[in-house]
């Protein structure tokens, strides 16, 4: 399958997915219901598309919580990138965060073994897959994160209601910055998107949260009432 075919179905599934959620916003509980919904629509548009791996076993192109090539800290409103030696405070090594949507190349696909392609051994992906991903041929050719926000935020005019906001906008960064180190990772992602779903709230919140969030070109924010 062409990768401009694999992009536009991954386009029109955003699409329609934003489009249910503004008039039936009610479907949606929580980020793994729109991821959920997203994953369905998304192997509807690409017809269940498959891809084989090196030894001949076939593979789905479209995967839900597919790893990240790098350790990482999302905690307190920051991303950053962390050692493998590095500990957090109880003494453990950071985890890898995931991607909640992602489809993968079927040129990367064909390379590699299933144990090495599922990316969940961390050293081996690492040690044999790693160093060797063209930057023009990644993974990852789409990644794609979500977050939900199914409560109307409150006024602006509320010291507590800007500290709600201003922590809903730095949820999203963290994840953009998530998103953009998977894409940085020479050969790792191609391109990313911030899907972004809120629901209710006054005008004024909304115009304000779409100046803001939509400050960086990888969010795509979708508002229902």
């Amino acid at each position: 399958m062409a990768h401009e075919q694999i992009i536009g179905a991954v386009e029109k599934s955003i699409e329609e997915l934003c489009r249910e959620f503004r008039d039936r916003p009610t479907l949606f509980y929580t980020e793994e219901d729109i991821a959920s919904f997203f994953y369905a629509l998304l192997q509807h548009h690409l017809s269940m598309a498959r891809a084989h791996d090196r030894d001949g076993s076939e593979h789905f192109l479209v995967h839900r919580e597919y790893p990240a090539p790098f350790r990482s800290d999302l905690s307190g409103g920051q991303f950053a990138i962390k050692r493998d030696d590095e500990r957090t405070a109880d003494g453990t090594p950071y985890p890898r965060g995931v991607y909640s949507v992602v489809v993968l190349n079927p040129e990367f696909m064909a390379q590699y073994s299933y144990e090495l392609i599922k990316a969940q051994d961390y050293a081996l992906f690492k040690k044999l897959v790693l160093p060797h991903l063209d930057k023009t041929k990644p993974a990852v050719l789409f990644g794609m994160a979500c977050i939900l926000r199914s409560d109307p935020f409150p006024l602006l005019i509320e010291d507590e209601g800007k500290e709600i906001i201003d922590g809903f906008v730095a949820e999203v960064n963290t994840k953009v910055d998530h998103l953009i180190a998977g894409q940085s990772s020479a050969g790792f992602m191609g391109n990313v998107r911030m899907l972004t779903f809120l629901k209710g709230g006054a005008d004024q919140v909304r115009t304000f949260l779409f100046k803001k969030l939509t400050e960086r070109p990888e969010v795509l924010v979708c508002f229902s009432y």
